[in-house]
């Protein structure tokens, strides 16, 4: 994709930055249900229900807040369809988080893996799909490599003080 500086290229910059953003809020919500999972206490398919749900309820979410707050901005001006279809378009991305953790979790539902198995390896992919995105981030601000250590570090703290808590609590 080449992207240049003219108001176009700004235009479509600004549309795979909001595209992005809208698959980092979802990989991160991902990340706080795959750690709420007691898997002591529930099944392989009552784990699959609540990340799908969880996930399908914030794509749902973040649709009728963007059309709701367009709706009021831009009174009578725009078109319902096209909107409605643009903004489907638009949160989309938020359900590419969910086929691996899904893969997993049905894996565990048929018996191949033990469901904390399936839990953990969704947890350690969330965290390297994180890293990664920290990573392009950084290096995309051309920067030597210690700013670029100490940037992803941040970045993943949040991350990795959850999965630090689920470790204390014992889930």
């Amino acid at each position: 994709m080449n992207i240049s500086n003219e108001p176009n290229g700004e235009k479509q910059k600004e549309y795979t930055a909001e595209l992005l953003k809208e698959r980092i809020y979802a990989t991160l919500a991902l990340l706080a249900v795959l750690i709420s999972i007691d898997t002591t206490h529930y099944s392989p398919l009552k784990a699959g229900y609540l990340i799908l749900g969880t996930i399908l309820s914030l794509w749902a979410a973040s649709i009728v807040a963007a059309i709701m707050s367009r709706r009021i901005i831009y009174h009578d001006t725009l078109n319902p369809h096209a909107d409605s279809e643009h903004q489907l378009r638009k949160h989309a991305p938020m359900l590419a988080s969910l086929p691996f953790p899904m893969l997993t979790i049905a894996l565990a539902t048929v018996g191949i893996l033990p469901l904390s198995v399936a839990v953990n390896i969704s947890i350690a992919s969330v965290l390297i799909l994180m890293m990664t995105w920290s990573i392009l981030s950084a290096r995309s601000l051309h920067m030597s490599k210690l700013p670029i250590f100490i940037l992803v570090i941040s970045e993943l703290a949040i991350g990795l003080a959850v999965v630090g808590l689920k470790v204390v609590i014992g889930h």
